[in-house]
């Protein structure tokens, strides 16, 4: 081996370590930053061909992987249009000039642009969704000071629990709110009479007239079965009629309860958004009543930790990630959405530490090797002397 074969192993050797105290530097620095994942460096020796007696030292290079796939924890926050994910998926968003990325992290805010509010991160990514009007697929907008359409009642459900200690002609009430083509309310009254053992008749009169339905008991189960099956209130003019589903219907050994739920809105603005845990994204009236209007879909990789990083946090996919897959969260083995909650980095200070003292002294050590066979060399140049 010649004497420059300890120079360039052990160049070799502090380039490495260098390009590890990069990444811990890296890590370090961004050891705050929601959904930041870590990245970690491997080493990999270069051998040169031996021959004879003599020995070729090689080199050694480094290999960055990132830690994409690797669950962060989740904190709460105070703000409804935080998000997080727990388990397997992304945030798909989109920048400015409609380049889709991928990203963990979910502090999102309002942000109006040209008159139109965004969901954008704090790298200005907008947040992407499926509309519940019509399935399509792009940023969200929220409608944020205009005048929300009313929209017409369609269908409603009832769904009943009776005691089963009521006595005969027993009665109870109950009442929902429907809402007619421009928007005014209409409160309908439920009555509800114990006919017979295991017998309830519900009514209410539309304007038509009374409209009655039978639900007989099994006495062994307690599930009701109704007769008809299903009601249908009209309104006039125009012969508008309203679908009503009946059940879960139950006669159990408890109190009273109903949930009566129909569609519908009036006309008013939203007072806020917020998120639900299967992905939905409702804005609530100033009324109180709630519109969906978007659901949140998740991608996910084959690969996750092959993606390519970019600035602001986000992920471009690669061949090396394989095919992006769009579904609901906590559907098909998607993660679930976590609303008001942020996943912080994966970084482990402590470990970041270790491997900064680790990469530190091999540092030296190669600086070492490399002195010594400086000195070795002038000793073979002061030979002539």
């Amino acid at each position: 081996m010649s004497i420059n074969g300890v120079f360039r192993t052990s160049v070799s050797g502090m380039n490495a370590q260098a390009n590890r105290l990069s990444v811990v530097s890296d890590n370090i620095a961004n050891s705050s930053t929601t959904g930041y994942k870590r990245n970690s460096t491997e080493f990999s020796s270069l051998v040169i061909a031996q021959g004879g007696g003599e020995y070729n030292s090689g080199s050694v290079t480094t290999q960055v992987r990132q830690s994409v796939s690797q669950q962060g924890n989740i904190a709460a926050s105070s703000s409804g249009s935080d998000l997080a994910i727990q388990g397997e998926g992304f945030f798909v968003v989109q920048d400015a000039a409609g380049r889709e990325f991928y990203t963990r992290a979910g502090s999102f805010v309002q942000r109006t642009e040209n008159n139109v509010t965004y969901l954008v991160n704090s790298a200005g990514y907008r947040l992407k969704d499926t509309t519940a009007l019509d399935g399509s697929v792009g940023p969200i907008t929220l409608p944020v000071g205009e005048i929300v359409a009313p929209q017409r009642t369609t269908e409603a459900n009832f769904s009943l629990q009776f005691p089963e200690s009521a006595e005969l002609n027993a009665t109870k009430k109950s009442s929902m709110v429907i809402y007619d083509n421009i928007g005014r309310s209409v409160v309908v009254d439920v009555n509800m009479e114990k006919t017979a053992a295991n017998q309830w008749t519900i009514s209410y009169t539309d304007d038509l007239g009374p409209q009655t339905s039978v639900i007989n008991f099994d006495e062994a189960t307690g599930l009701g079965t109704a007769v008809p099956a299903a009601m249908t209130y009209t309104t006039m003019p125009g012969n508008q009629t309203i679908a009503i589903g009946l059940g879960p219907l139950t006669e159990y050994a408890t109190d009273f309860s109903t949930r009566l739920v129909a569609n519908g809105n009036p006309a008013g603005t939203f007072a806020e958004f917020a998120f639900g845990e299967d992905g939905t994204l409702n804005g609530i009236m100033d009324t109180g009543a709630i519109i969906q209007l978007y659901q949140l879909k998740f991608a996910r990789f084959p690969s996750p930790d092959q993606l390519s990083a970019s600035a602001g946090n986000v992920y471009s996919a690669t061949d090396g990630s394989g095919v992006v897959d769009i579904g609901t969260p906590g559907m098909n083995g998607f993660g679930s959405l976590v609303p008001s909650g942020l996943e912080q980095s994966n970084v482990d200070l402590a470990s970041e530490l270790t491997s900064m003292i680790e990469s530190q002294r091999s540092y030296s050590a190669n600086s070492k090797v490399f002195q010594t066979g400086s000195e070795i060399l002038d000793v073979l140049v002061n030979l002539k002397r």
